[in-house]
């Protein structure tokens, strides 16, 4: 489990250069993932129950989009690698099914999320100290984020989590509440640092969706004025770019509306199957006007990314895995409201804020490979197993799990005659708890948090 907990560190850590450095072709983070899979293969058989990879609809939404675009590689580029096949491609599912296997509990949840929290903290911190370094040469507009591909990549992947950081400081006690207070603090001075104006309207977003929690409604709002207040009155904020934008600011806007101009006459001349994976900057220069450069070379937003290179039918897909993981998550929280399970429904309401922040990034650049995004997406799927008490009816699931509480409130009243005795009572509610156990819910009796 050390060694997944690893890779899930290394997620927002792009192009750092230990975990980039190749063997022989082959990345460290790589091996890591390699190494996760056999490990994952021979825990399988120790496992409680064998997991239901393909229980929910955005796993299957997954699933088909990972066929797309393996097909899309296959068929319509050239020249044809293995070597991106295997070691880009398949990285995604493999990861997934490692997530869906070494996940069987509740604390490895916990601990997989406390990672991922870690991994944004960590890429936080490199941000902090390369502005740092870069501020004598480049001045205080300086932007950094190299270690995590670029500064609006970060954003995205930070906002993909900062609902978790602040579920958990509110929720954990001692050291955990310590340490993801710490890692929230450096996220968001690097999001300020990294000054993604799509990020910031993201976190706009994300402040207003908090609010809906009225158990911590209060503290939200302390917690969204620091942040205003922060941005407002610091001289490096993406605030700043969008209110006095320089001539830089100006140009790389006026690029990005070219950008997405060309993009919709690819999607126009190639609507269905789209021009092939990683195929935009081909097709780009095709159809930019002569005598035009431009200084990027992707769409700078995802789903133009996604419907340029894969189609109507990979955008329909990649908008299924958002549509599903949000409507499950959104049951999931009702679920736990009802059955009282604390921890599951922050969690719940936290990725499903985090997804709906990188959705609004999203709009901004070109993420359709973001690391973050994916893992929060194969939470999604893990999480309606270790629903205490009650279990979760999903979307996209054939099976009707309703709650047995609502159940036994629409049932119909009976008199007192009709009524069973105490002991046969107890005996037929612990014939039905065992049933339901074993068929449907396979829920841990953990303490809830």
């Amino acid at each position: 489990m050390i060694l997944f907990y690893l890779l899930i560190l290394s997620l927002p850590l792009v192009d750092h250069p230990q975990i980039g450095y190749e063997i022989h072709g082959i990345t460290v983070e790589k091996l890591m993932g390699v190494a996760c899979f056999f490990f994952a293969l021979c825990y399988l058989p120790n496992r409680k129950s064998f997991p239901q990879i393909l229980a929910t609809g955005q796993a299957r939404a997954f699933v088909m989009f990972t066929v797309m675009i393996v097909t899309s590689y296959t068929f319509m580029v050239t020249p044809f690698d293995w070597h991106e096949l295997v070691g880009i491609i398949f990285a995604e599912p493999v990861f997934f099914i490692v997530t869906s296997i070494f996940i069987d509990s509740r604390q490895r949840l916990e601990n997989s999320i406390l990672a991922l929290i870690a991994a944004i903290g960590l890429a936080s911190l490199y941000l902090i100290r390369e502005w740092v370094a870069c501020v004598p040469v480049y001045g205080l507009g300086y932007r950094p984020g190299s270690v995590a591909g670029d500064p609006n990549l970060f954003s995205a992947s930070a906002l993909t989590v900062l609902p978790m950081m602040v579920a958990f400081a509110l929720g954990q006690k001692g050291r955990k509440r310590a340490f993801c207070v710490g890692c929230l603090l450096a996220t968001i001075f690097a999001i300020l640092l990294a000054s993604s104006r799509g990020g910031f309207i993201a976190l706009v977003v994300l402040l207003l969706l908090q609010m809906r929690d009225a158990r911590h409604r209060g503290k939200f709002a302390v917690i969204a004025l620091v942040i205003v207040a922060l941005f407002l009155i610091s001289p490096v904020s993406p605030l700043d770019r969008l209110l006095h934008p320089t001539y830089s600011d100006t140009d790389s806007s006026d690029a990005r509306l070219q950008l997405w101009s060309i993009a919709f006459r690819i999607i126009a001349d190639h609507p269905i199957l789209g021009v092939g994976l990683w195929q935009f900057t081909p097709y780009l220069h095709k159809y930019m006007p002569p005598g035009v450069d431009l200084e990027f070379h992707v769409p700078h937003n995802t789903y133009l990314q996604v419907a340029v290179e894969l189609g109507l039918v990979g955008l329909a897909l990649f908008f299924a895995m958002f549509f599903f993981a949000l409507l499950n998550l959104s049951r999931l929280r009702r679920a736990a409201k009802k059955s009282g399970d604390a921890f599951m429904y922050s969690i719940s309401t936290a990725l499903g804020n985090g997804l709906i922040g990188f959705a609004i990034a999203a709009f901004f650049l070109s993420g359709m490979h973001a690391r973050v995004f994916w893992f929060s997406i194969f939470l999604s799927t893990c999480l309606p197993a270790y629903l205490a008490k009650a279990p979760v009816k999903t979307a996209g699931a054939g099976a009707n799990l309703e709650t047995r509480a609502e159940e036994r409130e629409h049932a119909p009243a009976t008199t007192a005659e009709q009524q069973p005795t105490a002991v046969e009572a107890a005996r037929e509610e612990q014939r039905t708890t065992k049933i339901a156990d074993d068929i449907e819910l396979r829920v841990d009796q953990l303490r809830i948090h």
